[in-house]
C-alpha cells in the first residue's frame, strides 16, 4: 500500500489516495459487491482493484466489462463518467507469464494440467484453453472438487494417485494454482506424481514458491515464477488507472521508483 501511495502522492504528485476497504463485519468477512460499487461511484473513485471473493459476483452491478473477461471475472474496476468497467489484468499477466516462460523453456506446449481449482483457476484455465489452444486438464488434493470445478470450466479431470494405470499420459506444462509450494511438496497429495508425469514446464501461482523452485532445479524442469504474472498484470492494472493520465510504457518504472 505504502508504494502505490508513494507513486500517486510524492512521485506523480497526484490528489489521489490509495485505500484499502474491508467489510463493516471484519477483516475477513465476505465483501458485499453491490456496495462496492456504489462506494466507487459515491466516493467519485477513479476505480478499484478486487483481490477477494466477488472477482465474478460484481459483475452484474457493473455497467460493461471487457471482452477479455467474460466469463472469467473481473479483478479491475474503472469508473468513466457514470459508468463502471471490468477488467482482468490476472489474464494479461498469466498470458505474457507462460508465453514467455514456454519460449525460454524452447518446448512445443500441447497439453498442461493444473493443479487446484481455487478463484485463479478459472483465468488459469481459460487462458490456457482459449488463449494458447492447449489442451487442458484439472486435478488437486482433492479429485472430487477438481472434478466439479473442471467440469464448471469445460476441461478434463484426472486422478493422479498411480500413474502407471495413466496408459502414459504425459503433460509439458503444469500450472500450480494451489496455496502449497512452500511447504513440503509431499504435503500436496498428488503434486509429486503429477509433476513426474513429463512435465518439462512448471508455472507456480504461489510465491515464492520456495519447494516447488528447487524441485524444478533439482529434475531439470523450466521454472516460471509466479512474479512473472504478479508485476505484467499490475503494470497493466495501474495503466487503466491512471489512463490519461500518465503513458503506459512509463509506468513500470515508475512503480519500480516508488
Amino acid at each position: 500500500l505504502q508504494r502505490y501511495r508513494t507513486l500517486l502522492q510524492e512521485i506523480l504528485k497526484f490528489d489521489i489516495a490509495y485505500i484499502p476497504i474491508s467489510s463493516p463485519a471484519g477483516p475477513k468477512a465476505p465483501i458485499d459487491p453491490e456496495k462496492f460499487c456504489m462506494a466507487l461511484r459515491g466516493m467519485n473513485c477513479i476505480g478499484g482493484a478486487i483481490s477477494r471473493n466477488i472477482k465474478t459476483s460484481v459483475v452484474p452491478y457493473l455497467d460493461a466489462v471487457s471482452p477479455d473477461a467474460k466469463g472469467i471475472g473481473v479483478n479491475t474496476v474503472i469508473r468513466k463518467g457514470n459508468k463502471l468497467i471490468g477488467y482482468n489484468t490476472d489474464a494479461i499477466g498469466f498470458m505474457k507469464a507462460i508465453q514467455r516462460g514456454v519460449a525460454e523453456a524452447n518446448v512445443a506446449v500441447k497439453r498442461a494440467i493444473v493443479y487446484g481449482y481455487g478463484g485463479v483457476t478459472n483465468v488459469v484455465a481459460s487462458v490456457l484453453k482459449d488463449n494458447l489452444g492447449y489442451e487442458v486438464y484439472l486435478t488437486g488434493r482433492s479429485f472430487e472438487k477438481a472434478k466439479a470445478r473442471a467440469s464448471q470450466l469445460g476441461v478434463k479431470s484426472i486422478r493422479v494417485v498411480d500413474t502407471s494405470a495413466l496408459d502414459g499420459l504425459s503433460f509439458d506444462l503444469l500450472v500450480n494454482a494451489a496455496p502449497v509450494t512452500d511447504n513440503e511438496l509431499s504435503q500436496a497429495s498428488g503434486l509429486l506424481e503429477t509433476l513426474a508425469m513429463g512435465v518439462k514446464v512448471c508455472f507456480d501461482h504461489e510465491m515464492p514458491g520456495a519447494k516447488l523452485k528447487q524441485y524444478c532445479t533439482k529434475n531439470s524442469i523450466h521454472h516460471i515464477s509466479g512474479y512473472d504474472m504478479y508485476y505484467p498484470q499490475m503494470y497493466k492494472q495501474w495503466a487503466y488507472f491512471l489512463e490519461g493520465l500518465v503513458e503506459e510504457e512509463k509506468i513500470p518504472e515508475l512503480i519500480k521508483s516508488a
